[in-house]
């Protein structure tokens, strides 16, 4: 059996980064306010459960290269614990803590 995650998939992903990155003529990163304007509205259940205060951590710990803002390649790193999330809600596991299953 074979799976293969559909172009469209990966291209809401790329658009989504793109709606927070990209506003009012900015420079396709994200800045830590865009972060936690996409948690709260793109993600608010993760927010609440795995993200403690403003996501200050969650920027520091994905800002690998620590400029201040995240680049795709870094939110994807986010997006993977938000996978990861979603994995361990579909299996009444606990959550927050890669690894762990």
């Amino acid at each position: 059996m074979s799976f293969f995650i559909p172009v469209d998939a990966l291209e809401v992903i790329v658009n989504l980064y793109h709606q927070y990155s990209a506003r009012e003529g900015k420079d396709d990163f994200l800045s830590q306010k865009d972060l936690r304007e996409f948690l709260q509205c793109q993600a608010p259940i993760f927010l609440e459960a795995c993200v403690s205060g403003t996501g200050q951590a969650l920027f520091r710990e994905t800002d690998k290269n620590k400029d201040k803002k995240l680049s795709f390649e870094e939110f994807t790193k986010i997006l993977a614990k938000l996978a990861y999330d979603t994995h361990c809600i579909s299996h009444n596991l606990d959550r927050c803590h890669p690894g762990k299953d």
